[in-house]
């Protein structure tokens, strides 16, 4: 009874969580922007498959500040929609889904939220959240708050892609494989991979080797193992398909 009333009430205060699926109806494929890491290496790609790559500096789109490129794409034709919506408006729409190791998304969360210099976002700070928190604590943080009012950036994988109780996505691609993922990824939207500028993946570009090696000790991992269970059970049935 509680989870409907908070579901209801969630619902009205924070509408756009749950919008992650960018639609493309020309190609017939909708992406599904779970982990920012993915989507700021595919900008290139997303801006082609929206057809907004003529409104990007004459430069190369990797230069182009995230947040001026994410706008500039919903310029093209792309939708962007819940699960529920994308399910109802293009039932037959292939669903790719990029996702990441936990451990290495809750790096990158950490360091964005707490050892990021700007100030800390209100989310965080109304549930107690610290600039002074060691990675253990803020995982213990983290783990103590359900999916169903987790911020985006640390939200189960698996519940942005759940819907009415399935896995909506009908492609999930590591990013940790990146190159076989990337390829995959091409393949499904029918693009030419040679046309396109898509820098590799580096971990290293998102997250400092101090902060992996502290999320790396035995204890956190094992509660990184707990909170995200759903998730590594996805990413292990993907890595046996890769197999």
């Amino acid at each position: 009874m509680l989870n409907r009333v908070y579901s209801i009430f969630d619902k009205r205060i924070r509408p756009l969580r749950n919008y992650v699926f960018l639609a493309f109806p020309k190609h017939n494929i909708a992406y599904a922007r779970i982990t920012e890491p993915a989507f700021q290496i595919l900008r290139p790609v997303l801006h082609r498959l929206a057809g907004t790559e003529d409104l990007l500096p004459a430069n190369s789109p990797e230069t182009e500040a995230p947040s001026g490129s994410e706008r500039l794409l919903f310029h093209g034709d792309v939708e962007l929609l819940t699960a529920r919506e994308l399910k109802r408006r293009h039932p037959d729409m292939k669903i790719l889904a990029w996702v990441q190791d936990p451990l290495h998304r809750l790096a990158y969360c950490y360091e964005k939220i707490i050892l990021n210099s700007d100030p800390m976002p209100s989310y965080y700070r109304e549930r107690h959240f610290a600039t002074s928190m060691t990675p253990d604590e803020f995982v213990s943080q983290v783990s103590g708050i359900s999916d169903l009012e987790a911020d985006n950036l640390f939200r189960s994988q698996t519940a942005f892609l759940t819907y009415k109780g399935t896995l909506a996505a009908d492609v999930v691609l590591p990013l940790e494989d990146f190159e076989q993922s990337l390829n995959r990824f091409f393949a499904e939207s029918r693009l030419k991979s040679r046309a396109l500028s898509v820098a590799p993946y580096r971990l290293s570009s998102f997250v400092s080797q101090s902060t992996l090696r502290a999320f790396s000790e035995a204890a956190l991992m094992q509660k990184l193992k707990r909170r995200y269970r759903s998730d590594y059970l996805l990413l292990s049935s993907q890595d046996a398909l890769i197999a």
